[in-house]
């Protein structure tokens, strides 16, 4: 039997001899810097350190460094003095972070920082340091520190706000790594002065202008990075730019004692926020042109005087070819127009049209031709266009009538036939539910303004029951004042109605936000109008009129005026038609009746019908407060965007004339770490 002693032996010498495995820890530093600011004799160290295992509450971050008559040992937070507060941080399962500060005179050499993974142990990993070193210099590039104030949207008080600055940490990281840094603010005045924010948009140290006004605020202070005045601004500071302040921000020696500024938001407001025209009923001028000797089918005929809801005498074609025939309905349009006239209000032709040969048609265009044109840009109350309600398919020939009537039914473009001219499908039915479904039949099925043999086949197929009446039938129209103007050009008219005007000055600076809905505003002024303008371009912004132009796409306004400086400009739409059918229609399906409204848009000769035809014409006001919108004062100075950030370098004028402004500002009682990056 072996003795104990001779076991014990042959045990360690067997385990002496194992291979125990070395498993990756995943140890790293994330981030190790260290920098040293000459005027503040501190030395900052942050430091963010990850690992799968080892880390553990006894887990230290050490640091050391050597200047030129000093050593300081390896040593951890807990045994040094710091200059700044420190707060701790969570930054997460397996991960250790945090941030130091020390009193170091002269310039550091060999800066070092190092995990030690338990507090007694021998075990440590070296980190690759990253060590800059900030010389003396302008404060607002050379201290680690800064202070900048900012305004409310009412640009009444002050916030007043700490931003850190080191070269290899940005602001905010170093708040997340718990970088606290107190100062105050006090002797507070406001004034306008033309400070030179070149390479400082903070305008740290720019000093204050001895003819700056007290504002007679209290003191403020804090550790945090933000803090807001105690009361708002005296009511004679309303017209000041900017508030000046010292600034004591506290450091090693003694408090660094400056000045920080508060420049104002860019008063912004929208350039005209609405453009109002009213749209009215207008009132129905009808007739039922129709043979009187013969009837060419009496289905058909009623079904055409009930969608026109109309109820009178028919006016007889059938001497339509004599001699002075055309000139005697021209006077019958007329009279009953003028007789109409009287109650003020704006007028639409219905015409109801039953025949059979094309000729007829053709007469009817041309007086209307000779009709509708004098009438157009009248001011209310007068003729705005013309509805006829056809037996059978026709084009309009006239291009002058093709904004000025609406010609039913009209042809449906077609794959195999391309040349239709999208403007002539005048006819198309827009159904307020665009999932309207009504028994078997779908929209386009039913005979609502249909031509004869497709009226007659649909009924001879279902029933006059199943084609529907119409219940009501309105025309609205915009009313033109006497000094309305309108300017016909090949994508449509532009309508200037009643003297709207942006006025503005030279400071003042525009902004247009695009949009994905309909845009129809236009505007003109003294120089797009006249013979002021050379080409080929010279001009920034690519500016370049051949010749005067009656109208502008609203756009071209931001840059238009900071090249011009005009104080004036005239406000208009663009439209592709001058009137709209409304109306209400009903379908009887087994003894169950189904009322549907629908719109007509006149001549859209677009793609977005449900903007031009039916949204754009149910209200009498256009609005442009999210389209336009015009600084009037500090339009140079910073800006905050949607997020609320405050961007220092992002002045309204340079940022904003092609962006949509929508600015988030601090409010008192907000978190007292804004978002500032």
């Amino acid at each position: 039997m072996s003795s104990p002693r001779v076991l014990v032996v042959l045990i360690f010498i067997l385990v002496g001899c194992t291979k125990i495995p070395i498993t990756d820890i995943g140890a790293r530093f994330d981030r190790a810097d260290a920098a040293w600011f000459a005027d503040e004799e501190t030395l900052f160290f942050f430091y963010e350190v990850a690992a799968e295992q080892g880390l553990s509450d006894a887990s230290v971050v050490e640091i050391t460094y050597r200047t030129d008559d000093f050593e300081q040992p390896w040593a951890s937070a807990s045994e040094l003095e710091l200059v700044h507060e420190h707060v701790a941080v969570d930054c997460g399962f397996k991960r250790l972070c945090g941030s130091l500060s020390l009193h170091v005179p002269i310039e550091p050499r060999d800066v070092q920082l190092r995990l030690r993974y338990h507090v007694d142990g021998a075990l440590a990993l070296g980190a690759p340091t990253a060590y800059n070193v900030v010389g003396s210099g302008p404060p607002h590039s050379n201290r680690s520190f800064l202070v900048y104030g900012v305004f409310t949207g009412d640009n009444r008080r002050v916030q007043w706000r700490g931003r850190h600055r080191f070269p290899t940490v940005r602001n905010e990281e170093a708040q997340a790594l718990g970088l606290r840094r107190a100062f105050e603010i006090d002797e507070q005045r406001y004034g306008t002065a033309p400070f030179d924010f070149d390479g400082n948009p903070y305008g740290y140290a720019a000093g204050c202008p001895a003819e700056f006004v007290g504002a007679g605020l209290a003191a403020v202070e804090t550790s945090d990075r933000a803090v807001f005045d105690t009361a708002n601004l005296p009511e004679d500071a309303a017209t000041a730019a900017q508030v000046c302040a010292r600034a004591m921000v506290y450091e090693p020696r003694a408090p660094f004692v400056t000045t920080a500024i508060a420049q104002k938001n860019p008063e912004v407001e929208p350039a005209f926020p609405l453009l109002r025209s009213p749209v009215n009923a207008a009132t129905p001028v009808k007739f039922h042109l129709a043979p009187c000797d013969r009837t060419i089918s009496e289905k058909h005929d009623a079904m055409q005087r009930q969608r026109i809801l109309y109820d009178g005498p028919t006016r007889c074609t059938d001497d339509w070819q004599r001699e002075g025939f055309a000139d005697q309905l021209l006077a019958e349009f007329r009279d009953a127009v003028e007789a109409t006239r009287p109650a003020g209000d704006d007028m639409v032709l219905v015409v109801g049209l039953d025949r059979d040969d094309p000729r007829v048609a053709d007469l009817v265009e041309e007086v209307l031709a000779r009709l509708l044109p004098t009438e157009r840009n009248r001011s209310t109350p007068r003729l705005a266009g013309a509805f006829v309600f056809d037996s059978e398919i026709r084009d309009i020939r006239d291009e002058a009538l093709r904004r000025l009537v609406l010609w039913c039914p009209a042809r449906e473009p077609r794959d195999d036939d391309p040349d239709i001219d999208p403007s002539q499908v005048s006819c198309a039915i827009a159904a307020d539910n665009l999932n309207l479904t009504l028994g078997p039949f779908a929209l386009s099925s039913i005979p609502i303004l249909a031509s004869r043999s497709r009226y007659l086949d649909f009924i001879n197929r279902y029933s006059e029951g199943q084609a529907g009446r119409m219940k009501s039938l309105d025309f609205l129209v915009p009313e033109f004042t006497p000094t309305t103007d309108n300017t016909e050009v090949e994508q449509g008219v532009a309508t200037f109605f009643n003297g709207e005007v942006i006025s503005a000055e030279e400071p003042h600076v525009f902004s247009y936000c695009a949009s994905d809905s309909f845009q129809p505003f236009v505007f003109r002024s003294a120089i797009s109008r006249s013979d002021e303008l050379d080409c080929p371009s010279r001009l920034p912004g690519g500016f370049c009129l051949p010749e005067p132009q009656d109208f502008l796409p609203i756009e071209l306004l931001p840059e238009w005026h900071e090249f011009f400086h005009e104080s004036t400009y005239e406000l208009g739409l663009i439209w592709d038609f001058p009137w709209l059918l409304r109306a209400t229609y009903e379908v009887v399906i087994a003894a169950s009746a189904s009322a549907f409204g629908l719109s007509v848009p006149f001549g859209f000769g677009s793609d977005q019908i449900d903007d031009l035809g039916t949204a754009f014409w149910k209200s009498e006001t256009f609005s442009l407060a999210e389209t336009l919108l015009q600084c009037k004062r500090f339009c140079d100075h910073p800006t905050f965007d949607s997020a609320g950030i405050y961007n220092v370098t992002a002045t309204f004028r340079r940022t904003y004339q092609k962006a949509c402004y929508r600015p988030s500002f601090p409010t008192p009682g907000d978190s007292s770490f804004p978002s500032d990056p």
